[in-house]
């Protein structure tokens, strides 16, 4: 045991004495507001988010030489967001840019005009765009899905596109504070398991378990809630090593150096799903569910607490600079026969074949592999006075889905009379039930009396509609502008969200930025190529129920 530890510390420096250092991306101090690896909703994040301090357009630079291989622009996402490949066999990612260099916005802005598209996803030619070490390359925004300024900055493996810890690449980040721990959760992982007396998991806090002994009994799990600080910065971010020994013997041993895109939304077995959506409390999980195929665990082996027996618990946390946090409590083996198992509800799943539930009148086909373990999903009906219209029950918001499966609800008679009269098919769609009620579209294709969607999460699904177009308005407070200007018009749906839009200036199709954040569409004056004098802009907006709104507004450039 203690050689395959060695060997794996080995392994670990020996990856990280390896590494190229790359200059700063910026020339400002790197404060980390999230690391590599941290724990996020659906996916490991995958680089690191370097704070600008609330400021936009720092200057971004390459961090060594090599081409521009990838420009992709999104609402969302990484937003504005730009690919540099190296000669030493990485690939470096630089995410939510405010804008381009000027050699690089002409051309992904060319790009963008022959397509008339802002989403765009281009792949120059490697001698079309070379960079230097230290050249400025962006700035940096707030672009995407970020939640305030920063850079997103990543280092990937060109050959396999997975990342790594971009740490081990850059210049030392002051960090000498250990992970932190806030609490411990115990799982029965059999039909005749206990903890604390009860035949159910149960979660701790800190002070809770910390130097006590807990009674279990049977086939045991172990999960730690736990968060990493850097020395600046305030922001909680990710543990990179977790160790679990039982009297002194490794059971479970897991480490985050690197993130394989292809399997990041395994995350959701390797965490508590259902911790997050109840709670938002991201704990991992220290034993390895069938169906997680990530290649963080170096070593598990399961617990089993005997009736009568005492075992002592450790859990070793590192981060990336190897500063540790201990974390020490007992368990005492005893076995509670007036504890009652609760009776699980719904049909049996198994993760390993695919499942068919035809009954309520609806279809459900969840694929092999779907789920990370066997399950117990709930199917059920019921009639709801508010939305007036039954809400089906596909399993629970605290089951996590590897992938999409199928769902299949009748329309209501009354909606099939009004389909061609009130509203088209397009309008009709299958929406799911959030938190307070809220409801969120999915979407779905009709065939005769029947809608099928292939969503990715369990819940509640309905049948909605949406006949209300977007809402267009300008958001400039003059309709004379100078060059420096940008043309800003807000745009907004009710229910469906934006599916597409398309801006006309003159009857020029014109390169409008979605801000989706602002839900505004941006443009800068001096990029549009307009004269001095009168405009007229068009602007078509429709949204996934095909509802259309076409705003026109008129302007003069001084």
């Amino acid at each position: 045991m203690k050689l395959r530890i060695l060997a794996i510390l080995f392994s670990v420096l020996s990856i990280y004495g390896n590494a190229q250092k790359y200059i700063n991306p910026m020339d400002i101090p790197v404060v980390l507001s999230a690391s590599f690896a941290e724990l996020r909703p659906n996916h490991f994040h995958a680089g690191l988010d370097i704070s600008t301090s609330g400021v936009i357009g720092v200057p971004v630079k390459s961090v060594a030489d090599g081409y521009v291989s990838r420009i992709k622009v999104s609402p969302f996402g990484y937003g504005h967001g730009l690919y540099i490949t190296h000669y030493d066999g990485h690939t470096t990612v630089y995410g939510h840019l405010s804008e381009y260099a000027e050699k690089i916005d002409s051309v992904i802005r060319k790009e963008q005009y022959k397509i008339q598209n802002f989403e765009t996803d281009y792949y120059p030619d490697s001698n079309a765009i070379k960079v230097s070490k230290g050249e400025i390359i962006a700035y940096s925004g707030n672009t995407g899905s970020s939640g305030g300024p920063h850079l997103h900055f990543e280092v990937r493996d060109t050959k396999s596109d997975v990342a790594l810890n971009p740490l081990q690449f850059l210049e030392t980040v002051a960090d000498h504070q250990s992970p932190t721990v806030y609490g411990i959760k115990m799982y029965a992982l059999s039909d005749t398991s206990t903890i604390a007396n009860a035949a159910k998991d149960k979660y701790f806090l800190l002070n809770e378990i910390q130097n006590r002994t807990i009674e279990a009994y049977g086939h045991i799990g172990l999960g730690i809630n736990a968060v990493d600080f850097f020395d600046i910065g305030g922001r909680p971010c990710g543990v990179v090593e977790v160790s679990l020994f039982v009297n002194d013997s490794l059971v479970f041993l897991s480490r985050l150096d690197s993130v394989p895109f292809d399997k990041s939304r395994y995350i959701n077995s390797f965490i508590d799903y259902g911790e997050v959506q109840n709670f938002n409390r991201y704990i991992q999980k220290s034993f390895i569910e069938e169906n997680n195929q990530l290649e963080i665990f170096k070593y598990s082996k399961p617990i089993v607490i005997t009736e009568g027996k005492n075992y002592r618990i450790k859990y070793v946390l590192k981060d990336f600079s190897f500063n540790s946090k201990t974390v020490n409590f007992n368990i005492k083996g005893k076995k509670n026969p007036n504890t009652e198992t609760q009776k699980p509800i719904g049909k049996h799943v198994c993760w390993a074949t695919d499942f068919i539930a035809d009954t309520l009148d609806i279809f459900v086909k969840i694929p092999a592999g779907t789920l990370y373990q066997n399950e117990y999903l709930e199917f059920s009906r019921q009639d709801s006075t508010t939305y007036k219209r039954p809400i089906y029950t596909i399993g629970s918001k605290e089951i996590p889905a590897h992938q999409n499966f199928t769902l299949t609800i009748p329309i209501p008679k009354d909606y099939l009379e009004q389909i061609g009269k009130i509203f088209s098919e397009k309008q009709v769609f299958i929406a799911r039930q959030g938190k307070k009620n809220t409801l969120g579209y999915v979407g779905g294709t009709i065939t005769d009396s029947v809608i099928t969607v292939n969503p990715r999460f369990f819940g509640n699904y309905l049948i909605a509609t949406d006949t209300i177009a977007p809402r267009v308005v300008s958001k400039n407070s003059s309709t004379y502008l100078s060059k420096s200007q940008n043309i800003m018009i807000g745009i907004a749906d009710n229910f469906s969200g934006i599916a597409k839009y398309n801006c006309f200036i003159d009857n020029d199709w014109k390169l409008f930025e979605y801000d989706y954040k602002n839900a505004r569409l941006i443009a800068q004056v001096k990029k549009l190529g307009l004269s001095s004098g009168a405009h007229e802009l068009l602007c078509k907006v429709e949204d996934n129920c095909g509802n259309e709104k076409v705003f026109v507004w008129k302007f003069r450039v001084r």
